[in-house]
């Protein structure tokens, strides 16, 4: 009797050990989990992003790089993507530019991507200056016909949309920003995930 009282006991204490490592690992998944959406949060609201109600796949779309070859969007599943456009003609564009380099240097090892596109119409020469100038080696695509900038609804530039690696657009920003900053690289880590 004295055997089946002890090892009910062990029974019952093993049960309570389980049930207690259980709520432990669950609470912690949801305060980590918790976190990390602040963090997101956080982040997106640093680098002033408008995020969407609803998280819908990016439009796919095709353009050449200046040295004309086919470049698409769906070549970068898998990748999360800051997707930018802009003009030669747009200052804080240009401005923009070398924190855009600096990021893609920073983060292209990490699955981040960087894509430019130009809305010039017939300034091929000139966009391939600025692509030598400030010495880009992400691609730079060209949307003369300004067909991919109205399927996104651009309005003015810089205008750039963050792609997360899963599709989906993310966030939405207005005007230009420091890409290369702490914030801007705290952002792109939630987005690779």
């Amino acid at each position: 009797n004295h055997i089946y009282n002890v090892t009910r006991d062990r029974a019952t204490n093993m049960k309570r050990i389980i049930f207690y490592f259980w709520l432990f690992a669950s609470t912690t998944f949801l305060f980590l989990g918790a976190n990390s959406a602040k963090a997101h949060q956080e982040s997106f609201k640093a680098m002033g992003v408008v995020q969407p109600r609803n998280e819908l796949p990016a439009p796919n779309f095709t353009l050449q790089n200046s040295n004309g070859n086919s470049v698409s969007l769906s070549d970068f599943k898998g990748k999360a993507v800051l997707l930018n456009f802009w003009a030669t003609w747009c200052v804080p564009c240009k401005k923009e530019l070398p924190s855009m380099q600096k990021l893609y240097e920073a983060l292209k090892l990490d699955g981040v991507e960087v894509i430019a596109i130009s809305i010039d119409r017939d300034k091929q020469k000139r966009i391939h200056q600025y692509i030598n100038d400030y010495k880009l080696t992400f691609p730079v695509l060209l949307d003369p016909s300004q067909k991919v900038r109205k399927d996104y609804f651009i309005l003015g530039l810089p205008t750039s949309y963050l792609i997360g690696a899963d599709g989906k657009l993310k966030g939405f920003i207005s005007g230009e920003r420091e890409w290369d900053s702490t914030a801007s690289k705290k952002l792109f880590s939630t987005l690779v995930q």
